[in-house]
């Protein structure tokens, strides 16, 4: 089982990040006298006679008051109380361990369901413990989520809110398999997976480690969308979306993205160019296809019939760095159905070329004229 170093509590706990919660072991009076509890209530803020719940920046769970079988219940409504407040990281200490008396094989297994919970993170002297159950088969560990069948703009967006602790946070464990492309720079696409990137409204921005990206880091915006410092996770800079890898792939075996430009052969005598877009539901089910100008030609249809379908470029030429296009506007921008012939040949001629900040069209016909070639892929 692969483990994020955030998902440990440290031995001693000294400051808490914006986000983060101090859990510790209290008595039914809640006189935080000892141990966690006295550290609770001096450096975080613990209430004195508080004794179970939320006080200050602190979660008291009462471990001093009979057998396991008495704390069990408080350790379930801590995990619920995790899993409703996702943007925060509860710090759970040994609590039981000290004072109360108990060992941490016993009080580890209490609290096995937090391995579950992104955002809890335990001791580390616990895990063994915690995990017996699924070392010895006897419980399957929650692995990766799957991945909505079609991923639009859309359905990105909403998979970023929901997992959005654990972007923030750099726990790649349970997330779904998504790899996406976006500009890095004139004439350069890069690649990154799902946990590396994010939405602020409609601007996309992935993180960085390169120092050269300092400049570029908008700590605004990581605070207005994680609350936290998000240490380790670098730079976080705005770029322009590219599209998502999609399950198809062209005559050459290569993969297609929403936004990539497709020749479609459908005889010897009949050739079209058309860019891949994405038509879904907020649950992932519809289609990747060519959008036209009132229905769609899924890319599943042309596997179907074995149409030969080649990658020749992509729809991000002419770019702002400004711009909030989505993907599938600029894909319907390109199968524009009232296009002439030279429209045609005009917008092919460009999506070789790409990515790619140029407006005039001279340029890019001189780009041809001097036989250049952009290794889009």
């Amino acid at each position: 089982m692969k483990i994020n170093h955030k998902q440990f509590t440290p031995d001693k706990v000294e400051r808490l990040s914006n986000c983060e919660i101090f859990v510790f072991g209290s008595n039914m009076e809640g006189k935080h006298m000892g141990g966690a509890a006295r550290v609770a209530y001096e450096m975080f803020g613990a209430e004195w006679g508080v004794s179970d719940g939320p006080t200050g920046r602190c979660y008291a769970i009462p471990t001093m008051h009979g057998g396991l079988e008495d704390i069990r219940p408080y350790a379930k409504k801590f995990i619920a109380y995790a899993k409703a407040h996702p943007m925060k990281r509860f710090l759970l200490t040994r609590v039981g361990c000290g004072i109360a008396g108990f060992k941490d094989s016993d009080m580890a297994q209490l609290f096995e369901d937090a391995l579950e919970v992104p955002n809890i993170a335990y001791p580390r002297q616990w895990l063994p413990y915690m995990a017996i159950d699924y070392t010895l088969g006897l419980k399957t560990p929650r692995g990766k989520e799957a991945a909505p069948l079609v991923v639009s703009d859309t359905v990105l967006k909403r998979l970023c809110e929901q997992y959005l602790y654990e972007i923030g946070a750099g726990i790649n464990k349970f997330l779904p398999s998504i790899k996406v492309r976006y500009v890095a720079e004139h004439k350069k696409f890069a690649y990154a997976c799902f946990g590396d990137f994010f939405f602020f409204g409609d601007d996309f921005y992935v993180w960085e480690q390169d120092d050269k990206y300092l400049d570029d880091h908008n700590q605004y915006v990581v605070e207005e969308v994680f609350n936290d410092e998000c240490e380790g996770r670098g730079y976080a800079r705005r770029v322009i979306f590219a599209g998502v890898q999609t399950e198809f792939k062209d005559s050459n075996g290569e993969r297609i993205y929403t936004g990539d430009v497709i020749k479609v052969e459908e005889s010897q005598f009949r050739t079209e160019y058309m860019a891949v877009g994405a038509l879904s539901s907020d649950d992932g089910l519809g289609s990747y296809c060519f959008i036209l100008d009132n229905h769609s030609w899924r890319l599943a249809d042309c596997n179907r019939q074995q149409y030969k379908m080649t990658r020749v470029g992509t729809v991000f030429y002419q770019l702002n760095p400004g711009d909030f296009i989505g993907v599938n506007q600029r894909t319907m921008n390109f199968n524009g159905w009232r296009d002439t012939e030279e429209d045609r040949l005009q917008k092919v001629l460009m999506a070789k070329f790409t990515p790619n900040y140029d407006q005039e069209l001279w340029k890019y016909q001189g780009l041809e004229i001097l036989g250049a070639e952009y290794d889009w892929r």
